[in-house]
């Protein structure tokens, strides 16, 4: 009896001992070079010296990341947030270094391993888990809805509030659009509700599910798709992403269901349509939208488009009232998040068609072929 139980337990830790050797070898085989992963490293924007979002101080005076910018523009910054420096954490405490991409200890540190909360514009925080927290800190733009209701206090609808000027989300704020009413990161309503963050689907509800974090590519095969093409089978290649749809509603009226960035673009554009139509008639001052900071602009020659003499820093809109402060926020926030409609397409809806309606309260426009996502 002894023996048999003997030669069992020979056998049940042999089991054992092949199966950990079959686990070793195939995490082994998975297993990436550090080599491969730095060559996709350095094709990324993180490590792009020379762009703009780490050049943008090179000429001043001195030629520093101003604090209230560095923890997302520098290197140094970031571990000057998270306190790997020494620094207290959640803060950053002086002025950055130029040209400091994001190396690899700025995410590969015992600071950034540990953290979970992802503090954000609207001054929520919210526990994302270790990873997403980290993407989070500096995908979450720099101002939310909260900022424009703050600057609007005290202020009547369609007063016009001295000294305003445009209150800029920033840009490449994926977290806030996924997110959605837990972030708070767009102008939101206060008599109408928002989806939550984006329950995508299982294995791909973080954001290094989706983004291979070091190329910051979409997972798999980036030109082939087949992250998505496993659900969505329309999906062939990248430029298949924007044709994506689930509910087959006509959202901006134009009497064709499209892919949710369709929608998106044709909101939007309705938008922007009524956006102009008020500041003409309630502000007697023509706007534009042009694709580079500030923004917005005096359309001078009232055509509708924002040529390059117009798109000058010293011909910026300053007329702002509550509503053009709320709405152009809006327009602004499902602009630059060039992947909000993956991110959060819904979110993005939702607050444009709000938007829209709160300017066909005092301007004439034909909302009836809109749809809000529910």
């Amino acid at each position: 009896m002894k023996n048999r139980t003997f030669v069992l337990a020979i056998v049940l830790i042999c089991a054992l001992l092949a199966g950990w050797y079959i686990y070793v070898s195939q995490q082994a085989s998975q297993a990436r070079s550090v080599q491969s992963i730095s060559v996709d490293w350095w094709a990324s924007a993180h490590a792009d010296a020379s762009a703009e979002a780490f050049t943008h101080w090179n000429e001043d005076d001195p030629p520093v990341v101003p604090v209230n910018c560095a923890k997302c523009h520098s290197g140094q910054g970031f571990l000057d947030y998270l306190g790997q420096d020494g620094s207290a954490a959640q803060a950053v405490d002086a002025p950055a270094a130029i040209n400091s991409v994001i190396t690899c200890e700025v995410c590969h540190n015992e600071e950034a391993d540990a953290l979970q909360l992802a503090e954000l514009p609207s001054g929520i925080s919210i526990d994302m888990g270790s990873g997403s927290a980290l993407c989070a800190s500096c995908h979450s733009g720099t101002n939310a809805g909260s900022q424009v209701a703050l600057a609007a206090q005290g202020y009547g609808d369609d007063e016009i509030i001295p000294d305003a000027a445009f209150i800029n989300p920033h840009y490449a704020f994926a977290a806030a659009t996924w997110l959605g009413s837990e972030g708070q990161g767009g102008y939101q309503y206060p008599a109408s509700s928002y989806t939550n963050r984006f329950e995508h689907a299982k294995g791909v509800n973080t954001c290094t599910a989706c983004h291979e974090p070091h190329s910051l590519r979409m997972r798999k095969d980036y030109e082939n798709a087949d992250l998505c093409a496993a659900c969505h089978s329309n999906v062939v290649s990248y430029s298949d992403y924007r044709d994506v749809w689930v509910d087959g509603v006509d959202y901006d009226g134009d009497g064709a269901v499209k892919g949710i960035y369709h929608e998106i673009e044709g909101m939007r554009q309705f938008l922007m349509d009524a956006i102009q139509q008020y500041a003409i008639a309630q502000l007697d001052q023509p706007i534009g939208w042009a694709d580079q900071y500030p923004y917005l602009f005096v359309d001078s020659d009232s055509d509708g488009a924002i040529s390059a003499e117009e798109a000058v820093f010293p011909n910026r809109y300053l007329t702002f009232t509550p509503r053009l402060l709320r709405t152009t926020f809006n327009y602004q926030f499902s602009a630059k998040d060039p992947a909000g409609y993956v991110h959060n397409g819904k979110y993005m809806l939702q607050l444009l068609y709000d938007s829209i309606q709160d300017i066909a309260q005092i301007v004439e426009i034909d909302t009836s072929g809109l749809a809000r996502p529910e």
